[in-house]
């Protein structure tokens, strides 16, 4: 376990700062421990999760290979994000950024980044339950409802996480000591206070009345 944990930092913290970089090197730097410790949080979660939800389908596992299944699909994850860190780091670099006129490529480099790191976990999940799943007695079908299961958790907790740990990439035309290092439950410019809201308020935008009245009582 300890060499799985050591793998996840390692690789996670070098993908970490190729997306911080996006904002500057103190981004960067930021990311070698906030993406890290994001990973941590969230297969620590996840695997406590992944157990009582493969109990439920009678799967006969045990709590150290759960956990140890967690924490190696983050690992995975982890070293795939990091086999794209340099690839990242240059994009990060070159991609013209936000300055007073607009966002310009900066909305493309963290969608394709956010869509990278959803697509490396999906696939780290899927082998690492294959070959967990094994020894198990759970029909394919089963077995395949229950990976489906996983995958959502991996999905609703690591959202929650992404947004406490805030921010990754950051703005350029925001300086760095203008935001806290992690910024938690704080409302973003809509007034969401968590990741769900956050996406509820895409599809039903809050009254700009109502985020005033909050923003002044507040």
């Amino acid at each position: 376990m300890k060499r799985i944990v050591f793998t996840l930092i390692a690789a996670a913290g070098a993908y970490g700062f190729s997306i911080g970089c996006v904002h500057s090197l103190r981004y960067g730097v930021h990311n070698v421990i906030k993406f890290p410790l994001f990973l941590l949080v969230t297969a620590s979660v996840c695997g406590l999760a992944y157990f009582v939800v493969a109990s439920a389908f009678g799967a006969g596992l045990k709590f150290a290979q759960v956990q140890t299944l967690s924490f190696s699909l983050f690992r995975d994850a982890s070293v795939l994000l990091a086999s794209f860190a340099t690839v990242s780091l240059f994009l990060s670099l070159a991609l013209q950024r936000p300055d007073a006129k607009g966002l310009h490529e900066y909305p493309l480099f963290m969608a394709a980044n956010v869509v990278l790191i959803g697509f490396c976990g999906v696939v780290a999940l899927l082998r690492q339950s294959r070959d967990v799943l094994t020894s198990t007695t759970l029909t394919r079908t089963r077995a395949g409802v229950l990976v489906a299961c996983w995958l959502a958790l991996s999905l609703f907790v690591g959202s929650q996480a992404a947004w406490f740990f805030r921010p990754f990439f950051g703005v350029a035309t925001i300086s760095a000591d203008a935001t806290p290092f992690f910024l938690g439950t704080q409302p973003d410019f809509r007034g969401a206070t968590s990741f769900y809201e956050a996406l509820w308020d895409l599809f039903d935008p809050p009254n700009e009345t109502r985020i005033e009245f909050e923003r002044v009582t507040d």
